[in-house]
């Protein structure tokens, strides 16, 4: 099979680094860093990488990730990252992570979190667990709707004139 993606693997390469190549294919990413940056750079970039520790809540674990700051040249700006962009940029940790937000005042803190009891090795999280995911982006949906109300009414609220109560 000529078209077949799955012939391009190398069989040595261990099974993060195959799915990694894969979701990148299937979502037309790409597999690797930026060219412009040699492998010598991206590997100075990966030994100065700083990995938190992990802190957790009921639902997720997280971990702050340290990059150097020349290395946000080739990161994304304004969106987080897939599983396989994260991976290609020399950030490794195991299976199941999910970029899910930047410490805006440090742009070079990225924020990872994966369901509690998540298989390092396969990524799956406990079925038992996803009833607590769903119930937590419920309520922080509900919580951005209300963000949102508040900061419409705030706006109209000031562009009323002010009763002088004096």
């Amino acid at each position: 099979m000529a078209n077949d993606p799955m012939a391009d693997l190398d069989m040595e390469t261990d099974l993060t680094t195959q799915m990694a190549i894969i979701e990148a294919m299937a979502g037309g990413v790409p597999a690797e860093p930026d060219p412009i940056h040699d492998a010598a750079q991206r590997q100075q970039w990966t030994e100065e990488t700083d990995y938190s520790e992990k802190y957790c809540d009921d639902v997720y674990e997280y971990r702050r990730v340290t990059v150097p700051r020349g290395m946000l040249q080739v990161l994304p700006q304004g969106r987080c990252m897939n599983e396989s962009e994260w991976r290609a940029n020399g950030i490794t940790m195991s299976r199941g992570w999910e970029h899910y937000d930047h410490h805006s005042p440090e742009a070079n803190v990225l924020l990872f979190r994966r369901v509690l009891g998540t298989d390092p090795k396969s990524g799956m999280a406990p079925p038992e667990m996803m009833e607590k995911v769903r119930t937590r982006e419920a309520f922080t949906i509900e919580l951005e709707q209300l963000r949102q109300r508040m900061v419409v009414e705030q706006a109209r609220r000031m562009d009323q004139p002010v009763l002088n109560q004096f």
